[in-house]
């Protein structure tokens, strides 16, 4: 799978971000982080679909300074796709694990609340904000590697 083959099959779309776009995501997946970190001793289910918000957004401020941007339908799905394509290899194992995190968000929001542990959302707050950092370097570098 290519990022090419993901636009032939409409799962991403060519897309021309302006600047600012890229940073109003960022703005957004940062808000989102800190009120992920402030909901915790209220909502760990919560805290944790807001943390794996912020890295979705994160995600998107990436893609759109690659020239991309998801479909609409299973936006996140096409988000973590692309990802996984396009990330550092270091950061892939990150991608898999918001992929994990992803799943058991839609879990426990839709379904079955309460599935969400302390350590588990420490967990996705202590990573997100890793990889909101990483995002962050990545754009500041003028998207490229290195």
């Amino acid at each position: 799978m290519s990022i090419e083959e993901l636009v032939r099959k409409g799962t991403v779309h060519p897309f021309d971000a302006k600047p600012e776009e890229v940073a109003r995501v960022m703005d957004v997946a940062r808000r989102d982080l800190a009120v992920a970190e402030s909901t915790m001793a209220e909502s760990l289910d919560w805290a944790y679909a807001i943390a794996y918000n912020a890295v979705l957004q994160a995600s998107q401020a990436y893609m759109f300074n690659r020239g991309y941007r998801p479909a609409a339908a299973e936006g996140h799905k096409a988000t973590i796709q692309f990802m996984r394509l396009a990330v550092d290899e270091p950061q892939k194992k990150s991608i898999d694990y918001f992929d994990r995190v992803r799943r058991k968000r839609h879990r426990t929001l839709y379904h079955e609340p309460g599935l969400v542990s302390e350590k588990e959302a420490q967990e996705i707050l202590k990573r997100a904000g890793e990889f909101l950092a990483y995002v962050e370097a990545f754009i500041a570098r003028g998207g490229s590697s290195q």
